[in-house]
């Protein structure tokens, strides 16, 4: 891949991640009830998926990941039930509990789940490794270093753009005061949530 090309892959990336979805929708979200910690835990799930298509894009099973049809079904249907459970959960949640060191660790492996559930149940994933990053790359000559390049890419590209709303959401909190996250504050993230969970669904 050439230094022109890797150029432009970045771009292209970088509008695929600003664009409005429910990945997007699960950092905002997360780090506005939880903070950073949550927020960071969904861009890493948000990002190991994303590998792991690279993975299989280079590998040349992309055709395979299409014809497994049925088990991307169940994983978009997981993910968008588990996006709606964790969204009643929060609209519910009129102020948040104080938070133990065991359940900051539970809710960080969830995070990371919710932000892999989140991209590997999203057709987007496939038809953008599958149709848009061949173009910038020969993926008919596998070449270990264009693919160290492209997952590093891909790990630059989602961590600054999802980061930079990580950033906007948390200092929004702060601005507002964790004391004085409301329950109308819990239900909008919890709308948030249960909506994007249901766009997942509906795809």
């Amino acid at each position: 891949m050439s230094f022109g090309n890797a150029i432009t892959l970045s771009l292209v990336m970088a509008f695929w991640a600003l664009l409005p979805g429910p990945g997007l929708a699960v950092v905002l979200a997360r780090t506005l009830t939880s903070g950073t910690k949550a927020g960071g835990a969904v861009i890493a799930g948000l990002i190991l998926a994303d590998l792991i298509f690279l993975a299989i894009a280079f590998l040349g099973l992309i055709a395979i990941a299409s014809a497994l049809g049925p088990f991307f079904e169940a994983i978009k249907y997981a993910g968008g039930a588990y996006l709606i459970w964790r969204g009643i959960q929060t609209f519910r949640q009129a102020s948040k509990p104080p938070e133990t060191l065991q359940t900051l660790v539970r809710d960080t492996k969830r995070d990371v789940g919710l932000g892999l559930l989140v991209t590997l149940g999203n057709p987007k994933a496939i038809l953008f490794f599958g149709a848009i990053l061949p173009t910038f790359v020969d993926m008919t000559a596998i070449a270990i270093g264009n693919f160290f390049a492209v997952s590093a890419i891909v790990i630059g590209v989602s961590s600054l753009v999802y980061g930079s709303y990580m950033v906007l959401a948390i200092s929004t909190r702060q601005f507002i005061g964790p004391q004085c996250l409301t329950k109308r504050l819990n239900q909008a993230v919890g709308t948030m949530l249960i909506g994007s969970g249901i766009t997942i669904v509906a795809r």
